[in-house]
C-alpha cells in the first residue's frame, strides 16, 4: 500500500511538473553574425509594439528568451543589435522551441525546431520573397512605361502583357493562401489571411428603372467586411491586422456622417463581445479616434462611446479616475452636439439690457466666442464683420457675440474702435457656464444656429460661413 501511494505521490509530481513546463516559455536563437548585445522580444498590440522581454546575446549571436508563465499568443518580434534588425515569429500553444538563421538573411536562412506554425510561418515568407521577386521587376517596368505616358500607357500591349504576368503572380499567393487555410484552418496565419481578405463583390443589382444600383457594391462591401473575422480569437488582436481594419473601416468604408458612424460602430463592438481583448480594444479605439476626429460634429462618436461603454461600466480595463475623466468630457460634450438645440443664453450687452439667444429672430445665428485681446480673434473678428456686413439682410444674419475678457474697458473700445453693431454680450461671472456648454477652451469659436436655435455646425471658420449657409439654405428648401 506504501508502494502504491509512494507512485502515485511520484506520479503525481510529475504530472505537475509536466503541466508546469507547459505552462512556460523557452526561445533558444542561434543567429548567424548577430554582435553581442541585448535581443528584445515584442509583440503586435493594435497598431503599436510592446516590449515583452530582454536578454544578453552572446559572442556567438546566442540568446533566450524564458518565462514561468506562457504568453499570450499571437505574432511577435525578437529585435536585435546593432540596428534593431528583427525577425518574426508565431507564438502559439507550443512555447518551447528554437531558431537558427543568419543575421544578414533571416527569413531565407531560417531554421525552426520544435514548432510547425512557425516552420510553416517561414515557408511562406520565403514563398512571398520569391514572388516579390518576380513581381517587382514587372512593377518597375510598368511605372517607366506610366512615366512615359502617363495617359495611354494602359493601352499599349506591353502594359496588358505585364499586367496578366502581374496577375498571374497575384493568383500564385492567393492559391498558396486558400491551400494553407484548408490544409490548416485554426492557426493564427489561417486567421490572419482571413481577416485581411475583402469580401468578393457579385455583380451590382439593378434597379426598377432597368439600371445598375450604382450604391450596391458600397453597401455590399460594408455589409461584409468582417465575415472573414474570427471575432471568438484573442490572438487577432495581436497581429498588425486587426487594427489596420478597424481603422479602414471606421475612417473611409463607413459614410463620415456621425449617425452613420455610431450606428455601424454600435454593431461591430457586438461582434467583438466574444473576445474581451477584440471588445476592449474596439471601444478604446474608436472612442479615443473620434475624441480627436478633426472632422466637424464628430465629438457625437466620442459621446456615444462614452455614455454606451464607459459610463456604463464595460470599460473593464480603465480605472474609477479614467471613466469619470470621460464622463466629464462626454456630458460637457454633449450639450453642444451638432443637431442640439444650442443652449440658451441670457447675458448682458453693453448697455446692461439682457439679450436671450433663443430670442433672437434671425434665421441664422451666428454664436461667437472672443477675446479682443486674443492674437487669433483679431483675425477673425474682421472677417467675420466683413461677412456680417455684407450678407446680414440677404442670409438673414445675426451674430450674438460673447466675449471671454473680463476687462470690460477693452472689450467696449475695441466694439467702438472696429464698429462691431451685432449684438455684444457678456458674463463676466460665469452665471450662464457658456465655456462648459459651449467647451470653449481657447478662442474665437464660431456656432452656426438655425432659425429653430438647433446647431448646425460648430468651430467654422469665418471663410467658411457663407458657403455652409447657403448649402443649408438649398438642402433645407
Amino acid at each position: 500500500m506504501r508502494r502504491t501511494a509512494t507512485v502515485g505521490l511520484l506520479m503525481m509530481f510529475f504530472a505537475s511538473a509536466s503541466m508546469a513546463q507547459k505552462s512556460s516559455y523557452e526561445m533558444d536563437f542561434s543567429i548567424e553574425g548577430c554582435p553581442q548585445g541585448t535581443a528584445i522580444l515584442a509583440y503586435y498590440y493594435g497598431n503599436k509594439q510592446y516590449i515583452k522581454d530582454s536578454t544578453k546575446i552572446d559572442d556567438k549571436g546566442h540568446f533566450v528568451f524564458k518565462g514561468d508563465k506562457p504568453l499570450d499568443q499571437g505574432i511577435y518580434i525578437a529585435v536585435m543589435p546593432p540596428d534593431n534588425k528583427y525577425f518574426e515569429l508565431i507564438v502559439d500553444e507550443d512555447q518551447q522551441f528554437k531558431m537558427a538563421t543568419k543575421h544578414a538573411s533571416p527569413v531565407e536562412a531560417m531554421k525552426v525546431t520544435g514548432s510547425e506554425e512557425n516552420t510553416r510561418f517561414y515557408d511562406y515568407l520565403r514563398f512571398l520573397n520569391k514572388e516579390k521577386k518576380k513581381s517587382t521587376p514587372l512593377s518597375e517596368k510598368v511605372a517607366e512605361m506610366q512615366k512615359a505616358d502617363s495617359v495611354g500607357y494602359r493601352e499599349k500591349p506591353e502594359f496588358k502583357e505585364l499586367q496578366k504576368q502581374m496577375d498571374a503572380v497575384d493568383e500564385e499567393v492567393k492559391d498558396f493562401k486558400n491551400k494553407y487555410i484548408v490544409d490548416h484552418p485554426n492557426s493564427l496565419l489561417t486567421k490572419v489571411f482571413l481577416a485581411s481578405k475583402d469580401p468578393d463583390i457579385p455583380e451590382s443589382t439593378l434597379l426598377e428603372n432597368g439600371k445598375p444600383d450604382s450604391t450596391f457594391q458600397w453597401r455590399y462591401f460594408k455589409e461584409h467586411y468582417w465575415d472573414l473575422v474570427d471575432f471568438s480569437d484573442d490572438r487577432i488582436i495581436r497581429t498588425p491586422v486587426y487594427h489596420n481594419r478597424l481603422e479602414r473601416f471606421m475612417t473611409k468604408t463607413v459614410m463620415q456622417v456621425p449617425d452613420s458612424v455610431i450606428k455601424e460602430a454600435s454593431k461591430l463592438v457586438e461582434k467583438t463581445r466574444k473576445s474581451k481583448e477584440l471588445f476592449k480594444y474596439t471601444v478604446f479605439w474608436i472612442t479615443s479616434h473620434f475624441e480627436t476626429s478633426k472632422q466637424m460634429g464628430m465629438e457625437s462618436v466620442f459621446v456615444h462611446m462614452a455614455k454606451n461603454y464607459y459610463m456604463t461600466g464595460q470599460a473593464f480595463w480603465a480605472d474609477t479616475a479614467t471613466v469619470a475623466k470621460i464622463g466629464d468630457r462626454a456630458t460637457k460634450l454633449s450639450y453642444s452636439l451638432i443637431g442640439n438645440t444650442a443652449p440658451n443664453l441670457i447675458m448682458k450687452d453693453t448697455a446692461g439690457v439682457f439679450q436671450i439667444v433663443h430670442a433672437i429672430p434671425a434665421e441664422y445665428t451666428i454664436a461667437y466666442f472672443w477675446d479682443p485681446d486674443c492674437g487669433h480673434c483679431k483675425k477673425v473678428t474682421p472677417k467675420v464683420k466683413e461677412f456680417y456686413d455684407q450678407f446680414k439682410r440677404e442670409l438673414n444674419v445675426e451674430v450674438y457675440a460673447v466675449t471671454t475678457n473680463t476687462e470690460r474697458e477693452d472689450w467696449i473700445k475695441y466694439i467702438n474702435e472696429h464698429n462691431l453693431d451685432w449684438i455684444n454680450v457678456e458674463d463676466p461671472e460665469q452665471k450662464t457656464a457658456y465655456k462648459y456648454l459651449y467647451d470653449i477652451y481657447s478662442t474665437p469659436v464660431i456656432y452656426l444656429l438655425d432659425k429653430d436655435k438647433k446647431i448646425i455646425a460648430k468651430r467654422l471658420g469665418a471663410e467658411d460661413l457663407e458657403g455652409f449657409i447657403r448649402h443649408h439654405k438649398k438642402k433645407s428648401s
